[in-house]
Parts: C-alpha cells; structure tokens; sequence
C-alpha cells in the first residue's frame, strides 16, 4: 500500500519547513529571493503531500473521513488547490506579498497578524511563523464554486474554523486593510497532522526519524487553538 509512502513524505516536509525558515533567517540578508524560495517550495511540497495523502486515503481506506467537512482538512485543501490551480493571487506569504506590493522589498509596510496559539496545556508548546495571506484565503472564499472548487460549505467552515470575524474586526478597528491580514501557516498544518492521525495510525509504519517523531506528535499533541486567534500589529520589510 503506498500510504505509508504518503505519510513519510508528509512528515518529511515538516522537517523541510523547519529547515526553510531556519535558512530563511541566515540568507534573508545575504540573498532574499532564495530564502523566500526555500520556504515557498517547502509549502508547496507539504501541501502537496497533504492532497497526495487525501488521494490515497480515497483510494485505500475508503474515505474514512470527509476532508471538505472537515475544518482542519478543508482549509488544507484549498489552500493547496489555490496555488494549484493559481487562484486567489496562489495564497501568497508575507514575503511574496510584500514583495509584490510594497514600494521596494525594504519599505516598511504595518501589517495585522492572527497566530494560532498552542494548547495551554501543552506546557512549552509554541510554533514559528510562516504567514500566509488571509487576504488572499479570503478571495479565494468569495470566489465561483467553478473556480474554487470548494464546496458551498467551506467558505463557513474555514472562517468559523478561523474565527475570521473576530481577527478582521480587530483589524478594521486598528485601521488595516483585510489585505493586509496574515495568519499563521504553520498550526494550522499541525492541526490537519493531528487531526488525520486517528484515521491513519493504523495503516502507516515509521520508516525514519521523522515519520516515528511525527506520528507520536499527531497522535499526543492537543490542536492549537484556533477559535481564539492571538492577534497584534507588525511592521515589516525585506532587504532589497
């Protein structure tokens, strides 16, 4: 069964992200674009792993669980169906989005940030920050079905997963532009991790490090939580 196969390469690309960013913070000053593309292609290549996963759980177990349905999956899958499909400007990240829409790379721009806490009771629990556009999720949202290819549900789903409401009010009444709201990758990949492990544990085998180390994290790790986003304003700028 290639599921195992799937699941290696998913945890595989926990580690790639993890070694992106800590790159991203070594060359960033020395040579942007290729800082900004080790992180892009690690995002790229964990969303694709995710889908690859969702494909063969349709195809090996039976679909145990409705990904679309399911808050945790769905805003996965669109994501990755956006930059799939180059929808909603590919759900970019900060560093792309500044990039494309600042004066220069260096001009200092204020943005609004939801980061998704961990657990309180995961004691020592915290995550890095791999912002993406809500901005550009929420494009995506207001989109044809024919061109999101979501489901009439998801939009719901993946702001109330969110809780979009609470983070764009704060925004409005601080003056920033829903455009200019980011959200925090990383949990929300964790969460879909942690989320997928009860459906998968029995099927998948720990072929390396990684695959043993995160196959214990999805399946002992409370979710973050998202319903109750930790938002603040942040200037930000990149090199030239």
């Amino acid at each position: 069964m290639p599921l195992p196969h799937s699941f290696e390469d998913l945890t595989q690309t926990f580690r790639v992200l993890i070694e992106a960013d800590f790159r991203y913070k070594q060359l960033i000053s020395i040579d942007r674009p290729e800082a900004v593309g080790n992180v892009e292609t690690a995002i790229n290549a964990m969303l694709n792993a995710f889908h690859n996963l969702y494909d063969l759980m349709q195809q090996e177990l039976g679909n145990p669980v409705d990904w679309y349905d399911t808050p945790e999956l769905c805003i996965i899958l669109a994501i990755r169906n956006a930059r799939h499909h180059n929808k909603a400007n590919r759900i970019r990240s900060i560093y792309n989005y500044h990039v494309q829409t600042a004066l220069t790379p260096n001009t200092e721009h204020t943005y609004y940030y939801a980061n998704f806490l961990a657990n309180p009771d995961e004691e020592g629990g915290s995550f890095f920050d791999i912002p993406i556009s809500w901005g550009d999720i929420n494009s995506l949202l207001e989109l044809p079905r024919s061109e999101s290819r979501l489901r009439a549900s998801a939009p719901e789903i993946i702001r109330n997963y969110v809780n979009a409401d609470l983070f764009e009010s704060l925004a409005l009444e601080a003056e920033i532009d829903v455009n200019d709201i980011f959200i925090n990758f990383v949990p929300l990949a964790m969460n879909a991790g942690i989320k997928l492990h009860q459906y998968i544990e029995a099927h998948v085998t720990a072929g390396s490090t990684e695959a043993e180390a995160f196959l214990s994290l999805f399946g002992t790790v409370a979710p973050s939580i998202t319903s109750k986003p930790d938002c603040d304003i942040f200037p930000f700028n990149l090199p030239d």
